[in-house]
């Protein structure tokens, strides 16, 4: 597998093809960022992030839009990058049997990627969860 970390303009007129895994903020977040294609409304967005950070799980709006997002205190919270990698490969379990992505694009901006979010996402790659997984791609605007 093909693992890029890189920033968001040498992706973003590529991205169709892939599905983004963010976490569950709405507003100025890469959540609103990632959907803004679609025809999802701000209604719609704020329910579904109060659902996912309310079942704490992650939570997709496949097929409406390529999106899927953890819970938000995993990312601006917590800062444990077990409990982070563990809900990361709970996303690549439904993605294998359900979204059935093979380019993804992990997106924890909250403006800067923390150690710990790269290494969350590195160990959920490295699992067998991520067997289909062909492309990965973590934004980072410090990365080139």
């Amino acid at each position: 597998m093909n693992i890029l970390r890189t920033n968001q303009n040498s992706i973003w007129s590529r991205r169709a093809g892939y599905h983004v895994l963010t976490y569950a903020e709405e507003g100025f977040a890469p959540l609103n960022i990632h959907t803004r294609d679609s025809n999802l409304s701000k209604e719609q967005l704020v329910e579904f992030a109060a659902r996912v950070n309310e079942r704490n799980e992650p939570g997709s709006l496949h097929p409406i839009a390529a999106v899927s997002a953890v819970p938000r205190a995993l990312v601006r919270d917590l800062h444990d990058p077990d409990l982070l990698c563990r809900n990361i490969i709970d996303f690549l379990r439904a993605n294998a049997t359900t979204i059935r992505a093979t380019k993804l694009i992990f997106d924890f901006r909250t403006p800067n990627v923390a150690r710990y979010v790269v290494t969350a996402v590195h160990e959920a790659l490295a699992s067998e969860a991520a067997a289909i997984v062909e492309e990965a791609v973590v934004l980072d605007d410090a990365a080139p």
